[in-house]
């Protein structure tokens, strides 16, 4: 029995280290390949505007001398323009060759015109009547006269001291491409013929134009 019991005890030492040997936590895997990041994919091209048949509304920016044109269903086009070649301040009084800021309103049909199309605006408005009155520019008769004629949604009297016969024309052959980098008229708003010829096919009368101040 005493000649037994130092096999057993080398049995069960035996079996017991090869189970804790068993137990142990198998080793961590080695590291694979550092992954890649894929490069940013390029931006979308921006948007083409789609087609215009009908404009809503023209917003002429004096500061960034252009002409945006909204279209109906969202297309906007942006087209190159020069203003009076007194830049600065709104329209105050005739022969000032300031271009008039504010909401305006295509007036009538276009004709023709030495800068190839001329298309009118119905200045001087309400607004620009109302100032004038208040800093006593023009007389209540005078006031009265634009007012009437806005509320029977007629063109406005021309002959007041505050001026008239402003609109969008083109550049006829005298000042054609002098638009994208020189303010040149007296106080409308020029566009390159084929731009101009692009607005006129596409407006009615009534079609609002806000003219945006430098």
């Amino acid at each position: 029995m005493r000649a037994r019991a130092p096999r057993l005890c080398a049995a069960l030492g035996f079996a017991l280290g090869f189970a804790l040997s068993c137990a142990r936590p198998a080793p961590p895997p080695e590291p694979g390949p550092t992954a890649v990041t894929p490069p940013p994919a390029p931006p979308a091209p921006a948007p083409v505007p789609g087609p215009c048949l009908h404009i809503e509304h023209l917003v002429a920016n004096k500061s960034e001398r252009n002409v945006r044109v909204h279209c109906e269903g969202g297309a906007v086009f942006t087209f190159p323009a020069a203003f009076g070649r007194e830049p600065v301040g709104a329209k105050r009084a005739a022969g000032d060759e300031r271009t008039p800021e504010g909401d305006y309103r295509v007036a009538g049909s276009p004709r023709p015109s030495r800068f190839h199309r001329f298309l009118p605006i119905d200045y001087p408005s309400v607004a620009d009547a109302d100032r004038a009155l208040a800093e006593k520019r023009i007389s209540r008769a005078d006031h009265r006269r634009i007012v009437e004629a806005h509320r029977r949604g007629a063109m406005p009297p021309q002959d007041t001291p505050l001026g008239g016969l402003l609109g969008l024309h083109g550049e006829g052959a005298r000042w054609r491409g002098d638009s994208k980098t020189l303010d040149w008229t007296h106080g409308c708003i020029a566009l390159p013929d084929a731009e101009l010829d692009f607005v006129i096919d596409r407006v009615e009368k009534g079609t609002p134009i806000t003219i945006l101040p430098r």
